[in-house]
């Protein structure tokens, strides 16, 4: 997307929500272009530092990451210009389908994604995606899933309302968030089964101390599948 998109559909979308720092936010909604984040990745012999895609789950991964560090400056006092409008250039981004269809096969086409993005500059941010994700009730640990479901754009006016719409929705997650009911009992109950499920393997090594190894990986593998326990957690730790 376009750096005068991302910082219009951000300062209108901030406006909005009545954040005094809009500007500040739109300012920042230009900075994965400016100054990329990288992740690495390995080879057979050495390590690579690529930078993160704008256009694939990655994007909405990093924009989630940055969700939670913007909503942990906020409850902090401190700004979160930089780590919203970070995510939400990606959300932004994620926004524009790259892709066009072959047959059956689907390709990534840059013609086709700068067609898509150039032709946003005549279209109005779209006001009705705008309240229509300050309205929707999306839990933190939902939001991912929410993303997803949105899709992504072809044409002008479905990336413009796509756009829009996860931008305000981020936005709300971090200025305003619905809390789930009962949140504080629904943790501390999934956390105490949680605990109680990983320390499990380690009885292992009443039987042999040699075997902490595969005790320690039994219980990290059993951190790692218990989504109950990561939903729930997500969320208190969001309040």
């Amino acid at each position: 997307m376009k750096w005068k998109d991302h910082k219009r559909i951000t300062l209108e979308v901030c406006r909005f929500y009545g954040l005094e720092n809009a500007r500040e936010v739109a300012e920042a909604s230009i900075l994965p272009d400016k100054y990329p984040d990288y992740y690495w990745t390995y080879g057979r012999k050495r390590a690579y530092r690529r930078r993160v895609p704008h256009h694939d789950v990655m994007a909405v991964d990093m924009a989630f990451k940055y969700l939670k560090e913007a909503r942990r400056n906020k409850l902090a006092g401190i700004s979160f210009a930089e780590p919203l409008g970070r995510a939400l250039h990606y959300l932004q981004d994620y926004s524009i389908d790259p892709t066009e269809k072959l047959w059956v096969f689907s390709y990534r086409s840059d013609a086709a994604h700068d067609m898509r993005e150039s032709d946003l500059y005549s279209l109005p941010v779209d006001y009705q995606a705008m309240r229509a994700g300050a309205s929707e009730r999306c839990y933190p640990h939902e939001f991912k899933d929410v993303v997803y479901g949105v899709g992504r754009g072809k044409t002008p006016d479905e990336i413009m309302r796509i756009s829009t719409y996860l931008t305000s929705l981020a936005v709300k997650l971090v200025v305003n968030p619905d809390k789930p009911d009962g949140l504080e009992e629904k943790y501390e109950k999934a956390a105490l089964i949680h605990f109680t499920v990983i320390a499990i393997p380690w009885i292992l090594v009443l039987f042999d101390p040699y075997n902490i190894i595969w005790s320690a990986i039994g219980s990290y593998i059993l951190h790692r599948l218990d989504f109950n326990y990561s939903k729930w957690k997500t969320d208190y730790d969001w309040f």
